[in-house]
């Protein structure tokens, strides 16, 4: 037999080590990303003679790499003849199980040691028998030595892993010793200074331990806190200098760790990375604290404290660059420079008698814009400082130092809209002027960095322009003064925004940036609406301003490209119509006329653009727009008062409409025409209103509303005239669009002028049947001669509710006589059109679904009392009756039975829902709304009978759709048809719960007959497709029947949680053995499939243990007992242990997330309450030892394999 070869994948290490001789932008030596200019600023590391030799021998080892895996590809391969499995292997295939259980000791001796220490703290601090201290500290020591020579016999048997747990333990009982010795201080003594010394001993101990025997934890746990001593001193020397001193000093002794621990990397293999990263977090978390003022008294001498704290942080960030974040200590140093300057004033001012609005609106500002200048732009940056984010630091700083007058000018603003700076202390002119000086101060100091920096080449032109924002800001202000008059103010604002327009307007402007430019637009504008609004205060200025305020919104317009004025055309436009009813307003006129002669002129004006060629398309349109917000709010004005003045402005909107549909004119399309058609009949409708209200004496609904309605009639069949009409001046497009508005317009009107009908008292029922009923001929004319077919339907709808008035006049007033004769009548007309061969499926089924669902959704809501029992038994039978009929329809072999068959879907379908009657009704049982006969019976066995009442034929029309489709139809495949019965006789069954013990446990048993039903289904699955509910839905079924059952409180939660997590873990096992056995698993597997097709213990078996863990879990806290948290441990051990036997993620890493939760919870409920101390430090011990000793077993045979992400990713 021929040897074959082929590619064969390469080992892990071997594609590691290829990526970082190729790719790893790293620093060899240090393996941090922080080379730049062949320097490295974490460890100092110089390439700049070496670097090229360096990767020359890097290229030649990935070639050798390379050269090697091309020779193991070309290894012969002779194929072996496999042995026949015997027949227990069948269900485990090698391709299931990784190699080794190395994969797993490591969090097994975690898990373990954990538990073991948590136990020994139980026994040592809530035992009630143990109260001595001196013992109890004496017991600590005793576990600590325990530890220590535990994890240093494991490390020299080659145990690592085990011994770094162990010893990670072993540091946790000396912080715990260290804890005691600080509870030996004196009384009236600080105990952090016990605590600092005893942590520098130890911690210098467990550093030099950790260097010898060559344990990483130990040596992590000593810098750290080593590092630690200094805060621990400041915070015995008590409130003040201390914790900032001592923070700083923290931060700068985890600098010194971090350069002293670059000497024991050749020890450690040169792995340090989580020490080096350990000591960064110390060092930055420990400058954030020691910065705010708020440790320091609040008075001078604190703020120089704090100006020197920065200091002292942007001199440490200044030389922790060249260590890991150095990106960040750039940042740091930066935005800790600027923010010293910034407190300067500060600190200055509070020894003298500066204003203080002065000082923290305008110095403190001007202060940090000076540091950003000085040591953005002047000062030359050290070499390990990253540029770009020390500038990004300088101007964070400056930006929280502008922060302040920044507020004050949004105030100052916000308080000039709405028009409170008369009686606001906060418009003191001290205030605005210092807020504006500081904004220009701001304005200065990023103008001046940004050109500085563009001169040293550096492309910061925006900082320039966020300068100008700022100067922009500072003009505002000025507007914000009181002690200026208002005509002051308004006439600055209108100088602000032309001068402003007039320098836009420059050449040299012309030709910058659109974000040079940006800022001077933005403040025309700006200056333009504060003058605006000022404006309005003064009805003596308001005219004359605004006549001025329109001519500069036609300047300003010139600042912004052609394509956008049409925005400044319409608020200009909208503002002068606005300045013509405030000058009517002030001449005299009310409200109402006034807003119509606004809208008048609007319109006329609209008109007239029109037909004048120069106005362009958009600013045509921006005219129309505003024209038409005073007609909709004269519109929305007739449905409070109506009066002839709405009718004049209505009738010259209507002039305006009919214009715009027979005229051609550049940007007057489609849409437009559509919706100037959709304007003529309802503006007609508001002048037949408005017309009525002035001239009758009485209401005019009764006759107004059928006007409204012939008006409809008439135009309804009149459109294919309209459209003709219109062809020969806008062609076939422009006509068509129109009668789509007029249609669609005439159909809203019919529409309202129906509700107002029914809405108004003075219309009445009379009213409504003869717009009803002139709107059903208008229609049916519209069928007949307008060719819309929907006209029949319409009339068919108006004609029917006119018959339904009159039968109100006549005093019918039950439901079913409504809707019954209509609905079945059409169901019959359905029928029988089918069966002569036309199409009256539809109808049929509308008919059906008409009939059955309204009295249904009616049983539902209505409340006591009423007809109710009589509607449920009806819908009842009328579910058995209709699953009848639907098993005749069809039968035979004539043509009418074959066009019959296309009616049984519907049949059955409507048959489902008739059967949810019978759950309803018990439903309402449940919640008193009626009263349930045969009192003698247990509830839950009527409620369940009346729910299989309608289950059954519910059923009997699922299974008869499934089996009626077609193959490979929707309704063959389908596995809901089923659902509803199911969920009929459970949700029947709910509302029966009562605190009653034959309640209850029928109710349990209705929950595992749900679960046993859902077992089959996932055992009959595997085998061949089913038409029984999908597993899920029966698991929410079952679930809300034990959620139901357990809510009386007389049974623990046990009794639910563990059979629902047992049956779906014993229902994903099932399909966890098949697909180990070979069983095909779905492409894209869906839930509706659970557990066939899917793959995986996280899919198959985690589902299952966390419902039987969780609910035992969440109940430990809101009950703890004793036996419940042993239960939740051994659950969890047998877990772990099943996982790392059978090699499975789900129960492994469940059980080990398990673990620490549940020891939280029983701590959080403090132990001894509830939770005895011994049963459960017993419990815990022999959990953990058991969980020791499998890890260490594991790791002398396997040995220490890979790190804790490999191990876990290599489980199935």
């Amino acid at each position: 037999m021929s040897a074959t070869t082929g590619v064969r994948r390469a080992p892990r290490w071997s594609v590691d080590a290829l990526r970082a001789l190729r790719e790893s932008p790293a620093c060899p030596v240090c393996e941090v990303n922080a080379v730049a200019d062949r320097f490295c600023r974490a460890c100092g590391a110089d390439f700049t003679e070496i670097g090229d030799e360096l990767w020359q021998v890097s290229q030649s080892a990935a070639d050798a790499l390379e050269a090697r895996q091309g020779v193991l590809d070309r290894v012969p391969l002779r194929p072996r003849v496999a042995p026949a499995p015997a027949p227990r292997a069948a269900a485990t295939p090698p391709t299931s199980r990784p190699g080794s259980s190395a994969t797993v000791q490591s969090v097994l001796a975690l898990a373990g040691a954990g538990l073991v220490a948590v136990a020994a703290i139980v026994f040592t601090f809530f035992n009630p028998d143990l109260t001595d201290r001196a013992v109890r500290g004496a017991i600590v020591a005793a576990i600590t030595v325990v530890f220590l020579l535990g994890a240093r016999v494991l490390m020299r048997r080659g145990l690592r892993f085990s011994a770094e747990a162990v010893g990670a333990l072993g540091i946790v009982f000396v912080g715990l010793d260290v804890s005691s010795v600080a509870e030996l201080t004196p009384a009236g003594q600080s105990p952090w200074v016990l605590a600092a010394v005893g942590t520098l001993i130890a911690g210098a101990a467990m550093g030099a331990l950790g260097a010898v025997v060559r344990l990483r934890v130990w040596l992590w746990a000593a810098v750290v806190g080593v590092s630690l001593v200094p805060v621990m001193f400041g915070v015995a020397a008590g409130p003040g200098v201390g914790l900032p001193a001592g923070a700083l000093a923290t931060a700068g002794a985890a600098f010194a760790l971090m350069s002293a621990t670059d000497r024991l990397r050749a020890r450690f293999d040169g792995r340090l990375r989580a020490e080096r990263i350990a000591l960064t977090v110390v060092q930055i978390a420990f400058v954030a604290i020691a910065v705010p003022p708020v440790w320091v008294p609040d008075d001078a001498s604190g703020l120089w404290v704090t100006t020197g704290a920065l200091v002292a942080a942007a001199v440490l960030a200044l030389l922790s660059a060249r260590h890991p974040a150095g990106a960040f200590w750039s940042f740091v140093a930066g935005s800790a420079g600027v923010a010293a300057a910034a407190m300067v004033p500060l600190a200055v001012a509070s020894t003298s008698t500066a204003s203080s609005e002065w000082v923290g609106l305008a110095a403190v500002p001007a202060a940090a814009a000076v540091g950003l200048v000085a040591v953005g732009a002047l000062v030359p940056t050290p070499h390990p400082v990253l540029r770009e984010p020390f500038h990004a630091g300088a101007l964070a700083a400056i930006a929280l130092a502008s922060m302040a007058p920044a507020s004050f000018a949004g105030l100052l603003g916000s308080a000039t809209v709405w028009g409170v700076d008369s009686e606001d202390d906060l418009f003191d002119p001290a205030v605005t002027g210092a807020t504006a000086t500081g904004l220009a101060s701001v304005a200065i100091g990023l103008i001046a960095f940004g050109l500085l920096s563009i001169r040293r080449g550096e492309n910061r032109r925006w900082v320039a322009q966020l300068g100008a924002w700022s100067g922009m800001a500072a003009a505002l202000v000025t507007l914000t003064s009181t002690s200026l008059p208002l005509w002051v103010r308004v006439a600055l604002g209108l100088s602000y925004a032309v001068g402003l327009s007039l320098a836009v307007m420059l050449p040299r402007l012309l030709s910058s940036s659109a974000a040079t430019r940006l800022p001077l637009i933005a403040g025309a504008h700006a200056a333009l609406i504060l003058a605006g609004l000022l404006s309005w205060r003064d009805d003596a200025v308001v005219v004359w301003a605004g006549t001025a305020i329109v001519a500069t919104v036609a300047l300003l317009a010139r600042t912004l490209p052609a394509a956008a004025r049409f925005w400044h055309v319409g608020v200009g436009y909208a503002y002068a119509l606005v300045v013509f009813g405030t000058a009517l307003h002030q001449l005299g006129l009310g409200s109402i006329a006034l807003l119509c002669l606004t809208t008048a002129v609007g319109g006329i004006a609209a008109i007239v653009a029109t037909f004048v060629p120069a106005v362009r398309p958009r600013a045509w349109w921006a005219v129309l727009v505003v024209t038409a917000v005073p007609f909709a709010i004269g519109v929305a004005q007739v449905v409070f008062e109506r009066s002839g003045w709405t009718a004049l402005s209505t009738a010259v909107i209507f002039a305006l409409a009919l214009t715009l549909v027979h005229t051609r004119r550049p940007g007057l399309g489609a849409a437009l025409r559509t919706l100037a058609g959709a304007v003529l009949v309802p503006a007609l409708a508001v002048v037949a209103v408005c017309l009525g209200a002035q001239f009758l004496e009485v209401s005019g609904s009764p006759v107004v509303l059928p006007v409204i309605a012939a008006l409809v009639a008439l135009v309804l069949p009149s459109l294919p005239t309209i459209r003709d009409a219109l062809v020969g001046r806008v062609g076939e497009t422009g006509a068509a669009a129109a009668e789509r508005g007029i249609e669609a317009s005439t159909l809203l009107t019919a529409a309202i002028a129906v509700a107002l009908s029914l809405a108004r008292e003075s219309a009445g029922l009379g009213t409504t049947l003869v717009v009803l009923t002139i709107l059903g001929v208008g229609a049916g004319a519209a069928a007949l001669w307008g060719r819309r077919r929907y006209g029949w339907w319409l009339a068919g709808a108006a004609l029917t509710g006119a018959l339904w008035c009159a039968w109100a006049l006549s005093g019918v007033d039950a439901f079913e006589p409504y809707v019954l004769p209509p609905t079945l009548g059409a169901a019959i007309i359905g029928l029988v059109l089918t069966a002569r061969g036309g199409k009256g499926r539809a109808i049929y089924c509308a008919g059906l679904v008409l009939a059955v669902v309204p009295v249904a959704v009616l049983l539902a809501i209505s409340g006591s009392g009423g007809p109710v029992a009589g509607r449920t038994y009806g819908l009842v039978v009328a579910a058995w009756a209709l699953a009848g009929i639907g098993m005749l329809l069809g039968r035979g072999d004539s043509r009418i039975a074959e066009r019959l068959r296309g009616l049984r879907v519907p049949t059955f379908a409507v048959a489902v829902a008739a059967g949810a009657a019978g759950a309803v009704q018990a439903v309402r049982w449940g919640f008193a709304l009626d009263t349930a006969p045969l009192s003698a019976t247990p509830d839950v066995l009527l409620f369940l009978a009346l729910g299989a009442a309608g289950a059954i034929p519910a059923a009997l029309a699922g299974r008869a759709l499934r089996r009626g489709g077609a193959a490979g139809s929707p309704l063959a495949s389908s596995r809901w048809l089923l659902a509803p019965a199911v969920l009929y006789i459970a949700a029947a069954a709910w509302p029966a719960i009562h605190r009653d013990w034959f309640t209850i446990w029928t109710m349990w048993a209705l929950m595992v007959a749900a679960l046993a039903i859902m077992l089959v289904v996932a055992v009959r699955d595997r085998s061949r497709a089913t038409g029984l509910p999908p597993v899920w839905f029966l698991f929410v079924i079952a679930f809300a029947t034990a959620v139901v059952a357990w809510s009386p409180r007389d049974l623990r939660v046990e009794w639910f949680s563990l059979p629902l997590g047992a049956f779906l873990l014993v229902a994903g096992a099932t399909a966890l053995a098949g697909s180990a056995a070979g069983g095909d698993a779905a492409a894209r597997p869906r839930l509706s499939d659970w557990p066939r097709g899917w793959r995986g213990s996280w899919a198959l078996l985690a589902p299952g243990l966390l419902v039987m863990l969780s609910a035992s879990i969440a109940a430990t806290y809101t009950d703890p007992l004793t036996w419940r948290a042993i239960l939740v441990i051994v659950v969890a051990l047998a877990a772990i242990l099943v996982g790392a036997g059978a090699r499975v993620a789900a129960p492994f890493v469940i059980g080990i997330v398990v673990l620490p939760v549940e020891n939280v919870l029983a701590f959080m409920v403090q132990i001894g309450r509830g939770i005895e101390s011994m049963p459960w430090w017993i419990t815990l011990s022999v959990v953990g030892a058991v969980l020791l000793i499998i890890a260490v077993t594991y790791e002398r045979r396997d040995g220490e394999g890979e790190g804790i992400a490999a191990r876990l990713r290599d489980l199935a």
